[in-house]
């Protein structure tokens, strides 16, 4: 088993598949175990997941932030029991936070101009029944997604792949090759940006992944995908989870969608940044994940079984007892609850896009949870209901 990056607190581990994989061709992994780009996240060929990890820098900043927030808000005069050296630590970080806040409210407004002045290359204002598999549209034009019907399981083909896993074929494969001809068409846009701006991402902008919210026209199409199917079908599945049965419950109420490529060697021009992907859990309380492309080798998309909420570490031995290999087929979509391990294994031939939708419950779990419980799944936290 190789460690790619540790600290006292998280372990990341590869499983045996990828390591093979990667063995087999040293020289084309080799910056796997270090490579990361300047936004902290994966490197590459995907190596790590969060830069403080790989330096082993404890995130000090970030906790007292947090205690400092919570406790002010819970006691009464609780920062004049503060050391005063310490207290000017703290107002010193608050104060570079609103000023990091502030830059990113002036850049907005370049952002918003920046993705106005894309032309989209086809037309996106059409229903999306054209672009969905034939047992989604007969469900949108029954209206049955929004209904309670256990027949609606079958009647949609909905997969059970493992505990907590479901696929089931969203988009058809015409939808899926105007998808990538969007993407190619956006790329070439945002790169005569950088090239006109001496290197420069345009703001808001990630080097490796594209946002939807980024490209006109696909912003619309994750916005009715999200409230015509994803929406109801997660709370159709998931709906007894505990993330979203719990105090108080609510639906995802809030999609994050990305598309990433990955391949044998890095793409920039197609968006494909990276070979593989350690294991990891989302952010998000449910994940849906759709491929793009049907012409690839490797890539399976490996499940290691979800996070303990009582057992936060992540350092056990992999393969899980519990793993799952997925593998993608073009238009079809694996849903899974955001707190299951998992990870990409190397692309040995082709390219394989997947676009990627976090959802988030903001107005239901993630109201009544801080960042430490929301992350490890705590069911109980100093800010939930019970606490309170």
């Amino acid at each position: 088993m190789e460690l790619l990056g540790c600290c006292t607190q998280k372990k990341i581990l590869v499983s045996e598949k990828a390591q093979e994989m990667m063995m087999a061709d040293p020289t084309k992994h080799k910056e796997w175990s270090t490579g990361r780009d300047d936004d902290g996240a994966q490197g590459a060929c995907g190596a790590s997941i969060n830069a403080k990890v790989l330096k082993q820098e404890a995130p000090f900043e970030m906790s007292m932030l947090m205690h400092a927030a919570y406790g002010e808000n819970q006691y009464p005069s609780y920062f004049l029991k503060w050391d005063p050296k310490q207290l000017d630590d703290v107002i010193a970080l608050m104060e570079k936070q609103i000023a990091s806040a502030k830059k990113a409210r002036e850049a907005m407004i370049q952002r918003k101009e920046y993705i106005e002045q894309y032309k989209p290359l086809h037309d996106w204002s059409r229903d999306i029944i054209d672009l969905v598999s034939p047992q989604i549209a007969l469900a949108l034009k029954q209206n049955s997604l929004l209904s309670d019907d256990p027949s609606l399981t079958t009647r949609l083909g909905l997969q059970f792949e493992t505990d907590g896993i479901y696929s089931f074929d969203l988009l058809s494969s015409k939808a899926c090759e105007k998808i990538r001809e969007e993407i190619d068409h956006y790329l070439k846009y945002r790169d005569a940006y950088v090239a006109s701006h001496d290197g420069e991402f345009p703001p808001g902008s990630m080097k490796n992944r594209l946002q939807i919210a980024d490209i006109r026209g696909l912003d619309s199409l994750e916005t009715k995908l999200f409230q015509a199917v994803v929406q109801p079908l997660a709370k159709h599945i998931f709906g007894r989870d505990p993330v979203l049965a719990g105090e108080p419950p609510g639906d995802v109420d809030t999609p994050h969608t990305f598309v990433v490529g990955y391949g044998p060697s890095e793409a920039p021009q197609h968006n494909v940044t990276k070979n593989a992907l350690v294991p990891h859990v989302d952010d998000s309380e449910v994940t849906l994940n759709l491929c793009l492309d049907a012409n690839f080798q490797g890539g399976g998309l490996v499940f290691h079984g979800k996070r303990d909420p009582i057992n936060t570490t992540i350092a056990y031995e992999l393969p899980h007892p519990n793993e799952y290999v997925y593998q993608h087929k073009l238009g079809r979509a694996v849903f899974h609850l955001g707190n299951h391990f998992h990870e990409v294994l190397p692309v040995t031939r082709g390219e394989r896009h997947v676009l990627i939708m976090w959802l988030r419950s903001w107005k239901g779990y993630r109201a009544s949870h801080c960042p430490c419980c929301l992350k490890f799944q705590r069911h109980f936290c100093v800010c939930s209901p019970e606490w309170n």
